[in-house]
């Protein structure tokens, strides 16, 4: 112990004497309650920062000697500071909030019943003077929380909009209500067969449409082109959302799901060094092969902020929607299933899951797949594990992701780690959708929801995310779902499951680094990292668990530069 203490001291020394040296240090952070997420999870008063770079970690004392006339001193008074937050997955460039209504529940919006989700189209289509037969989009809407516990269908729509084709797309994003003039527009009707990978839902004993479409089925909207927004038009989109991301302290998002479209902007503004913070891109698979044939875009390469992290593949639907693939069944009616085993369903095959992960393991491009229901994840096991065997390669060293994660079993954890897969949980589901859970699929499963302390008990990395936008970007909203785990009703989903404080931030910082590749230069306040802090209104792990929600982000520092500071 005595022998590396007087090594780190050498060290620091040899730091210190160098720094002053080169006259590098540009800024000091002194007086500060940091909480750095390195291995001891150690705590400290002040950092320096060099090109971007964190300098030193340690005392004031210590710190203030690196400084010369030209630092700049920051006094933080105390304040709380961690690693910049690491998105584990959301879509940054998944939601245009110019162009679609918010028709969400509370906390995401206002609507408590079917009438008001229809009054807040109909000012839309006011405020934005939308003409007659142009598309209205809503995005948003939550059946359990909505008054009359139904999906609305085409009739609530049609009474107010009937010179318009309007949809609305459900929070969990994977279904949608169209009215009758969109249905008509695109060729939907009884006659229409249900696609593979999704279902056109009946009104009981006919075959007539009700307007919902679950999974594929959505995409047999057929929309009319737009005229594309200009260049300039589109980088000053990516400015704000840039900014609404750092001012929840997002110092490295993630696009899960990119377009081609978005990847060829994204590469333009990197280019043109419009981004700010880091973006971590992943192409749907289906533009795969398109990533690949342009020798521009190289996969796991951090370049002006933008990296191509992976392909992303929607393996199934979604658990609340009740189109997430179990082995067991729900235990309440599924709509379009008309027989007893109503367990969900898969968006793909397992031939076309083996071939989706033999094609990204041999182009080295990396598999991140949504799997909400245990037999999904089931597929995805057998997909990496014929991927092993047929390419005579070790998964460990790719890192593949399963995306949510949600109902994931215990058996399949001790696969994760067998095989180097990292579980992107999504905790927030607890708080959200924890209730209907229960009552969709039993106590027992629902407990299980997104197992964090399992998963690190078992030595599985886990990560944790918000999904935005399915449900709020705030990330210490986000923590205080890992470590509390209460419903609306205020029922704790999964006791067992509840992670501290200094656990839930490192799903969120060190382990979503991991998650990357990024482990070595971000998620944790360290010697020769990025400088990318934030700094909190209260101290995590000090106030009661109850109120971490209420904790605000005051200032996001990016490689050393302030990017969001709150009025």
């Amino acid at each position: 112990m005595r022998t590396n203490l007087k090594c780190l001291a050498i060290i620091f020394a040899t730091t210190v004497i160098n720094a002053q040296q080169k006259n590098t240090v540009e800024k000091i952070f002194i007086n500060g309650n940091i909480i750095t997420v390195d291995a001891k999870n150690s705590t400290a008063q002040a950092v320096a920062v060099s090109n971007g770079k964190i300098l030193a970690v340690g005392t004031n004392s210590k710190i203030e000697k690196l400084k010369d006339k030209n630092t700049i001193v920051v006094d933080l008074k105390g304040k709380t500071v961690v690693p910049g937050f690491i998105d584990g997955h959301s879509h940054f460039m998944g939601l245009s909030r110019s162009t679609t209504v918010n028709v969400g529940s509370p906390p995401m919006g206002d609507v408590k019943n079917i009438a008001d989700l229809v009054a807040r189209i109909q000012f839309f289509q006011k405020q934005k003077n939308i003409a007659p037969g142009e598309w209205i989009d809503a995005y948003g809407y939550d059946q359990d929380q909505l008054e009359e516990k139904r999906h609305p269908n085409k009739e609530d729509l049609d009474a107010a909009f009937p010179n318009n084709p309007v949809t609305i797309t459900n929070i969990n994003g994977h279904m949608s209500v169209s009215n009758s003039y969109a249905l008509k527009l695109s060729g939907i009707d009884a006659n229409t067969a249900n696609p593979p990978g999704g279902a056109i839902e009946r009104k009981k004993g006919t075959n007539e449409p009700t307007g919902l479409l679950q999974e594929n089925a959505s995409r047999l909207l057929k929309r009319p082109a737009k005229p594309a927004p200009t260049l300039d038009e589109q980088l000053k989109g990516l400015k704000e959302q840039q900014l609404f991301y750092a001012s929840n302290g997002i110092t490295t998002a993630q696009d899960g799901y990119s377009s081609f479209e978005s990847v060829e902007l994204l590469h333009k503004a990197a280019e043109r060094n419009e981004l700010f913070i880091d973006i971590e891109a992943l192409p749907g698979y289906p533009t795969l092969d398109k990533v690949l044939e342009n020798p521009a875009y190289k996969f796991g390469v951090l370049k002006n902020h933008l990296k191509l992290a992976g392909t992303k593949m929607i393996a199934d639907g979604s658990p609340q929607g009740k189109t997430a693939f179990f082995s067991k069944s729900y235990l309440v009616e599924v709509p379009g299933c008309n027989h007893d085993e109503c367990t969900g369903f898969p968006n793909i095959t397992q031939e076309q899951f083996n071939d989706l992960v033999i094609k990204a393991f041999k182009n080295n491009v990396r598999p991140f797949v949504h799997c909400n229901g245990d037999a999904t994840i089931d597929m995805y096991l057998k997909a990496i594990e014929n991927a092993n065997k047929t390419l005579n390669i070790n998964s460990n060293d790719r890192r593949p992701v399963t995306i949510h994660s949600q109902f994931v079993r215990p058996d399949q954890l001790d696969d994760y780690k067998k095989l180097g897969i990292i579980a992107a949980f999504f905790s927030n589901h607890a708080f959200f959708w924890g209730d209907v859970h229960v009552r969709n699929l039993g106590a027992d499963r629902a407990n299980f929801l997104s197992p964090l302390k399992t998963a690190i008990k078992k030595g599985v990395v886990a990560t944790n995310h918000t999904d935005y936008p399915v449900t709020p970007l705030n990330q210490l909203f986000l923590l205080w779902t890992s470590v509390e785990r209460k419903s609306r009703s205020g029922q704790v989903i999964g006791p067992d499951e509840r992670l501290t404080p200094i656990e839930g931030l490192r799903a969120i910082t060190i382990n979503g680094a991991y998650e990357y590749f990024e482990e070595n230069s971000k998620g944790s306040i360290e010697t020769g990292k990025l400088a990318d802090l934030v700094v909190l209104s209260d101290d995590l792990t000090k106030i009661d668990p109850s109120k971490i929600k209420d904790i605000t982000v005051l200032e996001t520092i990016k490689e050393g530069k302030t990017v969001f500071k709150k009025d």
